[in-house]
């Protein structure tokens, strides 16, 4: 089932540990940084969910194998984390934006499904 949260507070929540990390007068440039990553390590798990595999999930751990240990473990965090109390949310994140708004950064994205796995809620006609 596709829960009713909208997927923005869906990210924002996946990715409080890191974006909570992020200085207190962070900048647009490093709120972007660190939602990209927690898009990143989300779409990765969403994707090999669609397609039964663990393909995107094993080619991000390979891409940041020669990083810092510190980086590595935050994205290996955020996929545990996305597995276990996010796992049962099939949708994918596509556009994405970050905007200023009264010295607050606004954060929005679009969803996406794997539209060949959709769960059916109703009745096939």
């Amino acid at each position: 089932m596709i829960p009713s949260t909208k997927i923005s507070l869906t990210i924002l929540e996946f990715g409080k540990s890191l974006i909570n990390q992020l200085p207190q007068e962070h900048t647009k440039q490093e709120f972007e940084a660190a939602i990209g990553i927690v898009i990143v390590v989300w779409n990765a798990v969403v994707m090999d969910t669609w397609k039964a595999d663990n393909h995107f999930e094993s080619d991000l751990l390979e891409r940041i194998r020669s990083e810092p240990k510190e980086y590595q473990l935050v994205i290996k965090r955020l996929i545990k984390r996305k597995k276990k109390k996010f796992g049962n949310d099939p949708r994918g994140v596509g556009n994405h934006w970050v905007r200023e708004e009264d010295g607050e950064f606004i954060f929005g994205c679009e969803a996406r499904l794997d539209v060949e796995n959709v769960p059916s809620t109703g009745p096939v006609h």
